[in-house]
């Protein structure tokens, strides 16, 4: 899914009233209403292969901690060079990352889309960030936070693909020499 798309949730309409008061009705829609939610959010992490390697029973575990955040486009998600608490996973939308190198300034360096993750680096070394990455589109993440990352051990559970930065690779490229021609 890119920017234009949509995994089916509905945000509350701008200005909608609240709720005055609450009545047993009210309180099952409610609940049946979170129940779907977290449902949605167990198929989406299901298809992620980084919870295929997770075992089954851990899934409503992590569906559990993350936090759904909403950025707007052109909001700075993460800042290179900040501590980071949080980990995210894309539910919707594009997002660009962009790194600077010895100083230069940031160049883009790769597009992240829905399903991709970020931000694993500051909780599993805990390092600054190594990248700012930027909302191309108003997109909706999962976050799940230090602390709960560290409680449930996901740092032993998940494996993280090695790599040292999202768009790591764009380092190593930028400063790598051209490949000589092969001489006869």
């Amino acid at each position: 899914m890119g920017c234009g798309a949509s995994s089916g949730e509905k945000a509350p309409a701008a200005g909608s009233p609240q709720k005055k008061a609450i009545t047993p009705g009210d309180e099952k829609k409610e609940a049946k209403e979170v129940n779907m939610q977290y449902q949605e959010k167990m198929e989406f992490l299901a298809k992620m292969p980084l919870m295929k390697r997770l075992p089954k029973d851990q899934h409503p575990i992590v569906a559990s901690i993350c936090i759904p955040q909403d950025f707007k486009k052109g909001d700075k998600i993460i800042k290179q060079g900040d501590a980071g608490n949080e980990f995210f996973v894309i539910r919707t939308g594009v997002a660009t990352v962009h790194q600077s190198i010895d100083g230069a300034p940031p160049k883009r360096v790769a597009t992240l889309k829905v399903g991709d993750y970020f931000g694993e680096n500051a909780l599993l070394r805990d390092e600054p960030r190594t990248a700012t990455i930027i909302a191309d589109c108003d997109m909706t993440t999962l976050k799940i936070k230090r602390e709960n990352f560290q409680e449930e051990k996901l740092n032993e559970k998940l494996q993280f693909a090695n790599r040292r930065a999202v768009g790591a690779g764009g380092i190593a490229l930028q400063k790598a020499k051209p490949p000589s021609l092969k001489t006869k």
